[in-house]
């Protein structure tokens, strides 16, 4: 006879399932369980009690008396056998038994000779293991032995029902208990009512958007909450619902909060069972956005500029009334598409449209100028400003678009970049001009000037040095008129920039005194100064420009005093440990000005009356040259004067200190240079003056009349210490000379020094002198101390 060692039963599946329904499986021991197991083996008078439960591939035991292994494989359970049938099964002497005789659990430890198993079987019949006693000799139950086994199985299973009926309580509770933190914690108003709308139960948002706590709500009508005029028209509408049975509305109302503010609600009512179940949400906020977006495209509607509404597609919902009169489209035209794919034509900038987009899709508003066409072909400047709405998550909801015809202004705008670019035309024209007559004038006055210094060197009698002194004052005046001219014009386009150097403000007010003081002499008036004890003794500023206004007012002051004097004064206004205010005054004791005559003294070309030019002569740009000096150092010039008596200029100028030099050189010219000089100049007798001015400091001087030459003689005899190089020459200038010259590779050409000889002033030229790579600039006429002063640090002595 073939036995089945491992029998299951039919339901084998549904038997599973319904062991791990109780979850008991693995779980710690309990005591009423360990009672059970102790009870059964007292009552069978067996050493080992056990509750074991079959499992798919193992029998566990919940609880065990007098075995200490929690579980073993199922194929070695007698257990397995007991669970197929409803009643006890029983075995007497496991060696006797062909099942079990070879059972490891018999040939082995607990040694099982005896077995009795009571089938545990749930209230729907699966049969989940047993209750057993073993022992290890033979023997039999006796009848009251047996049915009290019985009695404790059922116990077992009474306990793992109790125990699944409050496992399963606990969840329903706890599903419950989420439940309810999920009604109270909804961001909306959730209640149920009786048939005659009396709230029964409210959740706590009642209190976040009505103010209400829930039990002050209990107890009360809706109704209580709305406002008069709200309640009859809803309790209309429900009424007339009813009549046609209908269940399920929608409704939004007015709510009187707690603090009396009202709010607007948007209720889905349920009726259901003689209750009334309502979910309330603040819907405050949505609506005034609609009423303020009814109000905005009212406004829209009847401003001049164009408006698009377009969506997150960025595709055109709405326009305005202004938007189709200015472009000539209707919303026909627009709608769902990109306003910039109706509106560009053949000179529409693309790129503007690509970029606008680009920044739309970075949620980055923007305005740009753009050409666009209408629908009547018609070119169009518009400017848009583009603005962008975005929804609660943070993501785009709309664009709205601001349209603004600019084609007046716009034309007004291209006039205005057109007379501007000819008005720089006519300036660089002036400048080309200014340089050009500056080269051309000063060229033949260099040698006036400069021949007259050799000539008064050479020891002339007295009637040639009275002859020479008026050549000599009559070149240097009408050099003084040049420069006034050259100095305004510089100002007036903006060519000059104030240094900020070291400056003996004590020093230079004397050399001004020093300067001018033979012409007082001569004219038998005085010329003094008064400063400031307390100013400091060197401050930070532009030397050339600060002497020329005291000089300009000097000179003026000059002009018109015959008798009395003229004080130079400066005084310390305020003063900190980095800056000093002084104040500069230039008075005099002259003819003074015309009260009526006071304000055109500064103007351009302009003079207090109109015998002055013909009796004191001048350009009249003195005073206005020095009035634009001043303003440079972010100042004002200020003048009094009694007519007939006196005139008195001053104005006021910050400073940073300067720093504080010790033993002072003094330069002195030196006969006996050591030098080796390339001049180049067209000007025969621009190099004759020179040629005779160097030749009394024993310098050895070859001459270019070009640049071409230049380059060529540099070449041939690359021993010259300095080049004095003129800048505009025929064939070959002198900028592009010394551009050529510092291009080649060699170390010589590239830093044999070169001074510019120019006779232009402009910040262009010097800037033109300073890229073509020259060391260097001397203006014409030149002053011969000068000229020593820029060869001398050349010299090989």
């Amino acid at each position: 006879m073939v036995l089945d060692r491992n029998p299951i039963s039919d339901n084998e599946v549904e038997r599973i399932a319904a062991l791990e329904s109780y979850q008991v499986l693995d779980t710690l021991p309990e005591k009423d369980y360990d009672a059970i197991t102790r009870l059964a083996s007292y009552i069978c008078e067996a050493p080992i009690a056990l509750i074991s439960l079959v499992d798919t591939d193992r029998q566990w035991f919940k609880s065990k008396v007098g075995f200490q292994v929690n579980e073993t494989p199922r194929t070695d359970a007698f257990c397995r056998y007991t669970i197929l049938g409803d009643e006890i099964m029983e075995v007497p002497d496991a060696l006797l038994n062909e099942r079990f005789v070879d059972n490891v659990l018999v040939t082995g430890e607990p040694n099982i000779r005896f077995y009795a198993g009571a089938p545990l079987i749930d209230n729907d019949g699966h049969h989940l293991g047993s209750l057993c006693v073993i022992d290890s000799i033979p023997r039999k139950l006796t009848f009251e032995q047996r049915d009290a086994l019985t009695t404790l199985s059922r116990e077992v299973i009474s306990h793992l029902t109790l125990r699944k009926q409050k496992r399963e309580l606990e969840e329903t509770l706890k599903l419950h208990n989420e439940f309810y933190n999920l009604f109270n914690n909804s961001p909306e108003i959730h209640c149920i009512m009786d048939r005659d709308t009396n709230i029964e139960l409210i959740n706590d948002s009642v209190t976040r958007i009505l103010g209400f706590t829930p039990k002050e709500s209990i107890g009360h009508p809706i109704w209580y909450f709305f406002p008069a005029g709200d309640r009859e028209r809803v309790l209309h509408v429900v009424e007339e619902g009813l009549k046609s049975h209908k269940k399920a509305y929608d409704l939004e109302t007015r709510i009187v909060t707690k603090s009396g503010e009202i709010k607007w609600v948007s209720w889905s009512v349920i009726a259901k069972d003689e209750r009334w179940y309502a979910s309330g949400r603040d819907i405050t906020d949505q609506k005034q956005m609609l009423a303020d977006l009814e109000q905005l495209s009212l406004v829209a509607s009847k401003v001049s500029n164009g408006v698009v509404i377009s969506n997150a597609d960025n595709k055109v919902m709405w326009i305005n009334e202004a938007f189709e009169k200015i472009t000539g489209y209707s919303i026909d035209d627009v709608h769902d598409n990109h306003l910039g794919d109706v509106l560009r034509g053949e000179l529409t900038d693309i790129s503007i449209i690509s970029k606008s987009r680009e920044l739309s899709k970075a949620k980055q508003s923007f305005e740009v100028d753009l050409l666009i066409y209408r629908k009547d072909g018609q070119p169009l400047w518009i400017s848009v400003i583009n603005s962008i709405i975005l929804d609660a998550n943070g993501n785009i909801d709309k664009y709205v678009e601001v349209i603004i015809d600019i084609t007046a202004k716009k034309k007004a705008e291209l006039e205005l970049i057109a007379t501007k670019e000819e008005a720089l035309q006519l300036n660089r024209a002036k400048d080309m001009f200014i340089s050009v007559m500056s080269h051309e004038i000063r060229t033949p006055l260099n040698a006036v000037i400069g021949i007259s210094h050799l000539l008064m060197d050479d020891n002339p009698n007295p009637s040639q040095k009275e002859n020479l002194s008026i050549l000599k004052f009559s070149a240097e005046n009408l050099m003084t008129l040049i420069n006034d001219v050259l100095d305004f014009t510089k100002v007036e386009t903006g060519n000059i920039e104030l240094e900020k150097i070291n400056v003996d403000i004590r020093e230079l007010v004397n050399s001004v005194v020093n300067s001018m003081q033979f012409k007082a002499q001569a004219k038998g008036i005085y010329l003094k100064t008064k400063i400031d004890e307390s100013l400091p003794q060197f401050i930070k500023g532009d030397k050339t420009r600060i002497c020329q206004i005291l000089l300009n007012l000097v000179g003026n002051s000059l002009k018109f005093t015959q008798e009395g004097g003229i004080v130079i004064d400066l005084k310390v206004i305020e003063q900190t440990n980095k800056e000093v205010r002084i104040r500069f005054e230039v008075s005099d004791t002259g003819i003074g000005i015309a009260a009526d005559k006071i304000n055109t003294v500064f103007e351009s070309f302009k003079q207090a009356d109109a015998n002055i030019t013909r009796l004191y002569g001048g350009t009249g740009l003195g005073l206005a040259i020095t009035k634009r000096l001043v303003e440079l150092h972010d100042s004002r010039i200020n003048v009094e004067s009694v007519y007939g008596q006196s005139s008195k200029f001053w104005f006021s100028i910050t400073f940073d200190k300067g720093e504080i030099i010790l033993n002072k050189s003094v330069n002195e010219v030196r006969i006996g240079l050591k030098l080796n000089v390339l001049v180049v100049d067209d000007n025969h007798i621009n190099r004759l003056l020179i040629d005779k001015v160097l030749k009394k400091w024993d310098v050895n001087a070859e001459f270019a009349e070009d640049g071409e030459q230049a380059l060529a003689k540099i070449e041939a005899n690359p021993n010259y210490d300095v080049v004095l190089m003129d800048i505009h020459m025929p064939i070959m200038g002198g900028l592009e000379a010394t551009k050529i010259l510092r291009s080649r590779p060699d170390a010589y050409s590239q830093q044999l020094p070169i001074i510019a000889l120019t006779a232009s002033m402009l910040n262009d030229q010097m800037d033109m002198i300073a890229e073509a790579g020259m060391n260097d600039y001397m203006l014409k006429p030149f002053d011969p101390k000068t000229l020593y002063d820029k060869i001398s640090k050349f010299s090989k002595e």
